[in-house]
């Protein structure tokens, strides 16, 4: 079975456990200096109202990410890891 295509990560509702397949490169170093890498896999704790960041956990750590960057960044939905 394949698995289905990368989605961003502004499109997940909270509680879905992703693996992160692609990072903008804009962002890279920024992100990798919060701890998120490509092929990490987080859980979406919440999508903030108006506008907002989106939280998620990446292992015991949580992180805000703007909406322009987790609209960027790519992942794969699936169970945790």
């Amino acid at each position: 079975m394949d698995a289905s295509p990368p989605v961003p990560l502004v499109a997940l509702a909270g509680g879905v456990h992703a693996r992160v397949v692609s990072v903008p490169p804009e962002d890279v170093e920024r992100l990798a200096a919060e701890g998120l890498h490509r092929g990490d896999t987080l859980q979406v704790e919440t999508r903030l109202p108006l506008g907002g960041p989106v939280v998620v956990r990446l292992g015991r750590a949580r992180l805000a990410l703007a909406q322009r960057v987790a609209a960027a960044i790519l992942v794969q939905p699936g169970p945790p890891a």
